[in-house]
């Protein structure tokens, strides 16, 4: 399948401000598996582009931590 520029979740995320689509995906596991809980700690290796990183960081609030790391640079969120 190739990468289409319209697709529905791209659009969606770009709307709601996140980095990338997956971060639906964490959103849907989460609330099946409960991943990411109030107050945790979360390393997320390899974090680019940072969709993950900012579910991670909505999901853990101000009582949790999150840490990305990758080798290429992350522009700061908002």
């Amino acid at each position: 399948m190739a990468w289409r520029k319209d697709e529905p979740y791209r659009r969606l995320a770009r709307k709601r401000g996140y980095r990338a689509r997956s971060a639906f995906k964490l959103k849907q596991l989460n609330s099946r598996y409960l991943l990411l809980e109030r107050g945790e700690v979360v390393v997320d290796l390899g974090a680019a582009p940072g969709g993950w990183m900012q579910v991670a960081r909505e999901e853990v609030g101000e009582e949790g931590f999150v840490l990305g790391v990758d080798l290429q640079p992350l522009p700061p969120f908002p």
